[in-house]
C-alpha cells in the first residue's frame, strides 16, 4: 500500500496546525491587552480552522464499511453552536467566570465528535463572553477542537463540564440529540485511542488528552481518529 498520500496529508495537518498556533500566539498577546485592560476584544473565529484541523492524521473517525466521506462540517452545524448566554451555561457547568485566564493550571485536550463519519466543528468562543470580557477557566478559541483549561486553582475539571458550557447533552449512550438505539444510532467514547465505557461527563480533563466520540450507525465497527498532532508550544 501506498502511505504518500497519507504523509502528505499528516504533513499539511502539520503545517496548518503550526499556523494555527501562530494565530493562537497573536490571539493571547491581544487577549492579555484585553481582559483587565479594557481593550476590545480579539475576534476568537478562525475562518476554515475546522478544514485543518479535520485534516490533522485523519482527526475524524474511521467508520468502517459506512462509505461516509466526512466533511468539513456537519450538515446541522446550528445545532452544535455555542451558547448565547456564555455566563449561564458556565453557571451550569459549575464554574464562574474570570476577569483574566488562570495560571496556576494550564493543560488542553482535543475533542473532536463526528456523527455518520462527518465530523462537528466544536465551536470557537465556548466560555468566553467578548460584552463582558470574562472568560471561563474552560473554554476554545477556536474550531480546532482545542479545549483550554486556565484555572487560577489547580483542581480537576471533567468533560461534562466543557458539554455544559458548550449547552450540548453527554452522557452514557449520548452526545447531543443522539442516544444509543434511537434512530438505529450508537455513541462511542474514546479516550486516548481506547474505548471508554463509562458516563462520559466524568472523564477528567488532562493535559494533552485525545477525546474522540463517535456516532455511527448501530452495527456498524467503529475505530478512533489518528492521535492529535499538537502544535508547538502547547
Amino acid at each position: 500500500m501506498n502511505d504518500t498520500p497519507k504523509r502528505d496529508r499528516r504533513l499539511e495537518a502539520q503545517q496548518r496546525a503550526a499556523e494555527l498556533r501562530r494565530q493562537e500566539q497573536r490571539r493571547a498577546r491581544r487577549r492579555r491587552l484585553l481582559i483587565g485592560g479594557g481593550v476590545a476584544v480579539a475576534a476568537l473565529a478562525v475562518a476554515g480552522i475546522v478544514t485543518a484541523v479535520v485534516l490533522n492524521g485523519a482527526s475524524s473517525a474511521t467508520v468502517a464499511g459506512s462509505g461516509a466521506t466526512p466533511s468539513a462540517t456537519s450538515s446541522a452545524a446550528a445545532d452544535w453552536a455555542a451558547p448565547a448566554d456564555v455566563e449561564a451555561a458556565v453557571r451550569t457547568a459549575g464554574l464562574q467566570m474570570l476577569t483574566a485566564e488562570g495560571t496556576a493550571l494550564h493543560i488542553h485536550q482535543h475533542l473532536t465528535v463526528t456523527v455518520d463519519g462527518r465530523p462537528v466543528a466544536v465551536p470557537a468562543g465556548i466560555g468566553i463572553d467578548e460584552a463582558q470580557q470574562r472568560i471561563s477557566p474552560i473554554h476554545t478559541h477556536d474550531e480546532s477542537g482545542i479545549i483550554h483549561v486556565e484555572s487560577p486553582e489547580v483542581r480537576t475539571f471533567t468533560l461534562g463540564q466543557v458539554f455544559d458550557e458548550w449547552g450540548q447533552k453527554l452522557g452514557t449512550g449520548q452526545v447531543g440529540t443522539y442516544r444509543n438505539g434511537v434512530d438505529g444510532q450508537t455513541v462511542t467514547v474514546f479516550v486516548d485511542g481506547k474505548t471508554y465505557t463509562g458516563d462520559p461527563r466524568t472523564i477528567a480533563l488532562a493535559s494533552h488528552e485525545d477525546i474522540d466520540i463517535v456516532v455511527a450507525k448501530t452495527g456498524t465497527t467503529v475505530s478512533p481518529p489518528a492521535a492529535f498532532s499538537w502544535p508547538a508550544g502547547y
